[in-house]
């Protein structure tokens, strides 16, 4: 004897069927189906540096950074038995003035414009700078101190403001230059690149991959070791670059 389903029974069988089709077709058509065997479309832009040789691109740098018409930069040295440390602006070809700081003397500031380099600053400063233990120095709170910028004396506050213009105070023919694996500023693509100085020296410098090619940061090793980190540069355009306070491997 033939058994009939019930109609209510066939019209749920036939609606969980089509339901099931539904879910198959959207399972096969959806924005992630073969997404594992399709490559994700990059957004990363074309490395403007590409092809060109590195120690043109370093040349071009120092001169970029070097026309600049403000900087602001934190220098680092070691000049002799000094350990130095200052924060600087600096303005056309020779205006330079800023704090400074010796290691385990003191602190004081400068000024220097044109042949005339002006300084000041507590009594450890002021006894850094005038070293001859039987020669007597200005008290500290005299105020500022003149001396010409050819003075031996001060060679050593002339050569933090030759930071501001690297195309000079750098190696003009560095070898062995190299682009190495690029850094990030604040979430910008940062250039890095090493290379040796005449003497030997090894050199790395950060290149901004934004807008106007400035450096970022140039650090030296050997006898006069220490590094120049613009904290900001300002362009003929206008153009600002902002150096943070670190730099990290690009991962």
């Amino acid at each position: 004897m033939r058994t009939t389903m019930p109609a209510t029974t066939t019209a749920t069988a036939t609606a969980l069927a089509f339901a099931a089709l539904l879910t198959a077709t959207a399972t096969g058509c959806g924005p992630g189906a073969g997404s594992a065997a399709r490559p994700a479309a990059s957004s990363a832009k074309p490395d403007p540096l590409a092809g060109r040789d590195p120690a043109a691109v370093l040349r071009a740098a120092y001169e970029e950074t070097a026309k600049a018409e403000n900087k602001n930069a934190l220098v680092k040295r070691t000049i002799g038995d000094r350990e130095i440390s200052a924060a600087l602006t600096f303005e056309g070809d020779s205006g330079c003035w800023g704090k400074v700081t010796v290691a385990r003397a003191g602190t004081g500031e400068i000024l220097m414009e044109g042949g005339r380099l002006s300084f000041k600053g507590d009594e450890g400063f002021l006894r850094d700078q005038f070293r001859d233990p039987t020669a007597s120095y200005p008290d500290s709170g005299q105020g500022w101190i003149d001396a010409r910028t050819s003075d031996p004396s001060v060679a050593h506050l002339r050569t933090l403001c030759a930071a501001a213009r690297p195309d000079r105070a750098f190696p003009a023919e560095p070898t062995a230059v190299r682009r190495e694996p690029d850094a990030r500023q604040n979430g910008k693509p940062v250039a890095v690149f090493s290379s040796k100085a005449p003497d030997g020296t090894e050199i790395t410098d950060h290149v901004l991959l934004d807008a106007v090619p400035y450096l970022v940061k140039h650090a030296q090793q050997g006898p006069d070791a220490g590094s120049v980190e613009y904290t900001g540069v300002r362009g003929p355009a206008g153009t600002v670059s902002q150096a943070p306070p670190s730099l990290a491997s690009e991962s």
